[in-house]
């Protein structure tokens, strides 16, 4: 998997120097983490805070990490790699102990550690990568997870898909003269816009606590109170282990890439998480729209038409030259309903294919519940 993380001039040195990574939110604390039974904090303020622990909550050891470094008066944003996770994503909050504050000049909450990969000085920018047409000969090719978000929008990480990993990859070799650094530490020279060896041993020390979302989920369930973001961050801190592993992933033994608020459209609307999937002979694409109340119609006869004429056309041409067999896959996370006319049409809901080497399965519903202080997840139809 493929994540961009956005950094300043100032923030930059030390994510390099200390090797990690990290968003926040300004100064704002999240007490309900540490207090799961909290009612100091505002629920707008709490949705932002979990949806960037949603964010960091997919990176998984070894995914790749890429740093965009904001634009200023004198120059364009840019693009710096490639490194890669060393850990999990952890919780340093956002107090007067939060590590390395002051000389970040701002609290970042959530984090995560990183290695050298692959790392080149000089960055490509914003219009290197996202405004070029070089090498492109259709609209689908360009970097839309970036296009859409903006990058300049409220969340300081986001991920990418890999066709738009390979076209970034590709420019940074080439701006580089194929040539990464040797070097286990680094720094940023700000004049000279580029990262530099140094002789700096990285030595983290900051607080490591969890990001674990459960306590507060249950909470807001039994409140009655909206939880749909805690519950993709849930998903998306134990996709990979029974028994969401089995429900979620087409391919349970395969790695996948997985992606949460993928934009699709220019209207902002999101699939709330999109898995994909490759193995030697096909590629699966699971379409997954999340609710914390009982499915309804709309679901099956709006949003889930839109995602898949989205996927097809700006994600599945990027693979067609593999020649593999592509599998769309509708999938609706729920709260557990008995409406039996809801479940009928559900039952029924068929997707045309968009091209002739996909196939779309029928429409999914993995339903859950919440008894005992757990979350429950059986698959209905």
């Amino acid at each position: 998997m493929y994540h961009v993380f956005i950094v300043d001039e100032n923030t930059f040195k030390y994510h390099l120097e200390y090797l990690f990574a990290g968003t926040g939110a300004q100064d704002r604390l999240s007490v309900f983490l540490d207090n799961p039974s909290t009612s100091a904090i505002h629920s707008t303020t709490e949705r932002n805070l979990v949806g960037m622990i949603a964010d960091v909550s997919k990176i998984r050891l070894g995914d790749k990490i890429i740093f965009y470094l904001q634009a200023t008066t004198q120059r364009q944003g840019m693009f710096f790699g490639i490194f890669k996770a060393a850990s999990r994503a952890f919780f340093d909050e956002n107090d007067e102990d939060n590590y390395l504050k002051v000389d970040l000049r701002k609290g970042l909450s959530f984090r995560i550690e990183i290695e050298p990969d692959m790392v080149f000085p000089l960055g490509i920018t914003e219009h290197e990568y996202l405004d070029s047409l070089d090498g492109k000969n259709h609209p689908y090719q360009l970097c839309w997870s970036l296009i859409y978000r903006k990058l300049k929008g409220n969340r300081g990480c986001t991920m990418i898909m890999e066709h738009e990993f390979n076209d970034l990859l590709a420019k940074l070799k080439a701006k580089n003269n194929q040539s990464p650094l040797n070097s286990p530490s680094f720094s940023f020279a700000a004049p000279m816009d580029s990262i530099v060896p140094c002789n700096i041993q990285p030595n983290y020390q900051g607080r490591q606590d969890s990001l674990d979302i459960t306590a507060r989920l249950i909470h807001k369930a039994n409140r009655h109170n909206a939880f749909e973001v805690h519950l993709q961050a849930y998903i998306l801190q134990n996709y990979d282990t029974l028994p969401l592993n089995s429900l979620l992933l087409p391919q349970p033994n395969i790695k996948p890439w997985i992606g949460n608020e993928v934009s699709c459209g220019v209207g902002m609307q999101r699939i709330d998480i999109l898995v994909k999937q490759e193995s030697e002979t096909d590629i699966y694409f699971k379409i997954i729209e999340l609710k914390c109340v009982e499915p309804y119609q709309d679901i099956i006869d709006v949003q889930i038409p839109w995602y898949i004429e989205w996927v097809n056309d700006y994600v599945i041409p990027n693979y067609l030259h593999l020649g593999k067999r592509i599998h769309i896959i509708p999938s609706i996370i729920a709260l557990s309903t008995n409406n039996t006319s809801f479940l009928s049409q559900a039952s029924k809901a068929s997707y045309p294919s968009p091209h002739p080497h996909t196939l779309v399965s029928p429409l999914e519903y993995i339903g859950f519940t919440i008894s005992n202080n757990h979350i429950n997840f059986i698959k209905i139809i």
